[in-house]
């Protein structure tokens, strides 16, 4: 509710209250922390958790999460045409077909998706009040607003054009997207960066291409079994796959901060994204707990961003 009433302030006032709010160096900050936070992710998918290698299977793990990473790179760098769009999908089938030469899927998993039925309905749950949640939850929509303008700022760089405009729209499709999915016992939603690593790769920017993909996400999601196929996909070669994407999102960051021309001369943009991505990077997906609550390192690192530029920009005299 609280992420709806700002997306009807933007949508009637303009996006100008959020730019003054996260300007360029804030925004390209939020982005460079998703990239870099999840870097943990997608490197211990790619070898162990452990991040050693002792044995032939460590080994044969690097090969596969390799061969994902470099098909799907020279997939998007040398192909032209259809299968330059589909950098990702070759990358899986080829990290796949190598993990499978290697022994690496998982049996358990290979029957599960035998024994999954084709036609299921999700565990739809009724919703429950809270206080405790309702306190813990909605702060997060400060997160979710600084981190769509990021998300609409990397598109806008991406495709040449300002997105600003649809601000509101954007904030108001995901509140209630959230409220609906909630409603029903299913996740919270959010846009996510992968996305748009995916479009910057591809080039496919189209609004229809997402409502196909939406349509078919919805049709699947009544698949059991391609929900244990996707599930029984190695490590590896998510780890291999994500190794591009998130590389992505952090140079998205990097180029807001370029195509704005943001002075890291000045110190306090020094200090504004380097301890939010500092912070961010150093605690990842574990977090900071505070009191039994746990803050990741991406919102962290957002309210940091924010709050450092609004402290520091406290009696700054503008050029």
């Amino acid at each position: 509710m609280l992420y709806a009433g700002a997306a009807l302030a933007t949508m009637a006032w303009g996006p100008s209250w959020i730019d003054r709010l996260m300007p360029p160096l804030v925004t390209g900050s939020v982005v460079a922390i998703i990239g870099f936070n999840l870097a943990g992710a997608a490197v211990s998918d790619a070898v162990n958790t452990d991040l050693a290698i002792h044995t032939g299977s460590d080994w044969a793990r690097l090969m596969i999460a390799a061969a994902t990473f470099l098909t799907g790179a020279l997939v998007s760098i040398r192909l032209r045409g259809f299968l330059q769009m589909v950098p990702i999908l070759l990358g899986v089938i080829v990290g796949c077909a190598v993990a499978a030469v290697c022994g690496m899927f998982d049996p358990h998993r290979i029957a599960q998706v035998k024994t999954a039925p084709w036609i299921g309905l999700p565990p739809f749950q009724t919703p429950a009040f809270s206080w405790g949640a309702l306190l813990t939850v909605a702060p997060v929509f400060i997160v979710l607003v600084a981190e769509n303008k990021g998300h609409i700022a990397a598109i806008s760089s991406y495709m040449g054009r300002d997105l600003n405009p649809y601000l509101g729209r954007a904030y108001l499709g995901d509140a209630l997207a959230t409220l609906i999915s909630s409603l029903g016992g299913g996740t919270p939603q959010t846009t996510y960066a992968e996305n748009i690593g995916v479009m910057a790769m591809t080039g496919v920017f189209s609004t229809y291409n997402f409502i196909a993909a939406a349509m078919i996400a919805l049709l699947l999601g009544l698949c059991p079994k391609f929900a244990a196929l996707i599930q029984a996909i190695p490590n590896p070669v998510l780890g291999g796959i994500t190794l591009l994407l998130y590389g992505i999102i952090a140079l998205m960051g990097i180029r807001i901060w370029m195509d704005a021309k943001v002075d890291f001369s000045h110190h306090k943009n020094l200090a504004v994204a380097g301890a939010s991505l500092i912070v961010a990077t150093g605690l990842g997906t574990k977090g900071l707990t505070v009191a039994g609550m746990n803050l990741a390192g991406i919102p962290l690192g957002t309210v940091l961003a924010l709050v450092l530029n609004w402290l520091f920009s406290i009696g700054e005299r503008k050029k």
